[in-house]
């Protein structure tokens, strides 16, 4: 963990160690009177180094231009969970801000460890409007439990030149042409498939985006009060449609093995002309020379729409307040220092288009006016889904989050690709599933 000492603070540390010979090393220091008040702040590490460097330029910032110490440590995504668990399970070394998201919070229901920092976020939206998907998505059960910050997104990656071959000039819009626009270019006899989505037990990205065709085409795993209503015809209308199209050679028979990775892998590979996924893919394909011409021919879109709405799933992070934060003014100061205009609109931009900015201004302003920049900020306006939309109370949230780590959806699709379970039955399946997870939460 790195220390950013106060300005003023360091100055009487270093009078003080000339004059007694300094402290031991890991020896805690005494609190003098007067003393400048002290914050611990735990960031997720992202993708860009350059980015994290900015995030702790601004820290150091705060603490010199506030008189305010701040410890911070950027902790790797894949151990930020387990470390923060740790912490709060112990009772000790929890910091007092930490990143966070929706599924983070739930993680905890009952006894989630946050502050309701709702006081905040109108605060910052009443400066400088946020979208309203972004705004009204990030509450719990009317709450929100972190200040929006950033959104990743999954957008739509489609061989243009593939619709071409076959006089195809528009990119498809709804969830029923790009089935047609798959099947039509094809090729499964020479190891080419119009669509790359997995069904893989691990397959995080199938699972998304599945859901996401669901709740735009009008089903729901649950409704607004919590109520388990997968089984209904419209969920087994969509599962046979993703076994015709995996039977009829449009979708890779591998596509049932994959884990997250599939889908950038059979993209990567040509193998596939359409897949879902996080702009990370659109990264890989520009800083690699050997597919120049892949990324030439690769357009990228945020999703289609269906016959009911256009809602997608929202991804957003931001930052929180621990309930064991002593000194919550000042925490709340550095959340604000994250949000001003002219130091986030640069941060966002180190970050395009991996991350999206959430505010209503940005939209087709600077670098987020054309291309994959401005679908991604398409997509964040669109944003208000989340694991169990459109479920609305705390405990059906927490149900919903808790159920999606055991990735339902991408389990139906797996059972009737491979004809384990018919549609009828894998939703009833799905079904007692979800009802087991909700005995489990009280």
């Amino acid at each position: 963990m790195k220390k950013v000492l106060a300005a003023g603070l360091a100055a009487v540390m270093v009078l003080s160690m000339a004059g007694c010979g300094g402290k031991t090393a890991g020896e805690p220091a005494k609190e003098a009177k007067g003393e400048s008040k002290k914050l611990t702040i735990w960031v997720e590490k992202v993708f860009s180094d350059d980015a994290n460097t900015a995030m702790e330029e601004r820290i150091k910032e705060f603490s010199q231009e506030k008189g305010i110490d701040v410890d911070y440590e950027f902790i790797a995504a894949t151990d930020f969970m387990t470390k923060l668990n740790a912490a709060i399970e112990a009772g000790n070394n929890v910091p007092d801000i930490t990143t966070s998201a929706v599924t983070k919070v739930l993680n905890y229901y009952p006894n989630i460890p946050y502050t309701d920092v709702s006081g905040i976020v109108k605060e910052v939206n009443d400066s400088r409007a946020y979208f309203p998907s972004i705004y009204e998505g990030t509450k719990i059960d009317e709450k929100h439990y972190f200040v929006p910050f950033t959104s990743s997104s999954c957008m739509m990656f489609i061989r243009k030149e593939k619709l071409e071959e076959k006089g195809i000039t528009k990119i498809p819009e709804t969830w029923d042409e790009l089935f047609d626009v798959a099947t039509q270019i094809s090729d499964p006899d020479n190891g080419f498939y119009g669509l790359g989505v997995g069904c893989g037990p691990t397959d995080e990205d199938g699972e998304n985006i599945f859901r996401n065709i669901m709740w735009n085409e009008g089903t729901y795993l649950f409704d607004k009060d919590g109520n388990v209503t997968v089984d209904n015809p419209k969920t087994i209308e969509l599962l046979q449609k993703y076994k015709d199209l995996y039977d009829g050679g449009v979708i890779p028979q591998a596509a049932t093995t994959w884990d997250p990775g599939g889908n950038n892998s059979t993209y990567l590979m040509q193998e596939s002309a359409i897949v879902f996924n996080a702009p990370t893919l659109y990264n890989a394909l520009k800083s690699d020379e050997a597919n120049k011409e892949l990324l030439e021919n690769t357009e990228v879109v945020s999703l289609p729409g269906g016959s009911d709405n256009n809602v997608t799933l929202g991804f957003v992070t931001g930052f929180s307040i621990m309930n064991t934060c002593k000194n919550v003014d000042e925490a709340t100061e550095l959340i604000k220092y994250m949000m001003d205009k002219t130091w986030y609109d640069k941060y966002v931009e180190i970050t395009a288009p991996v991350f999206a900015p959430l505010f209503e201004d940005l939209k087709g302003q600077g670098i987020w006016a054309e291309g994959v920049n401005a679908q991604v900020v398409n997509y964040a306006e669109n944003a208000s889904g989340y694991y169990g939309y459109p479920v609305e109370s705390l405990k059906g949230r927490a149900v919903a989050a808790k159920h999606y780590f055991t990735f339902p959806v991408a389990e139906m699709m797996n059972k009737v690709a491979t004809n384990t379970l018919s549609p009828e039955d894998a939703v009833k399946d799905a079904a007692k599933k979800i009802a087991d997870v909700q005995e489990t939460v009280k």
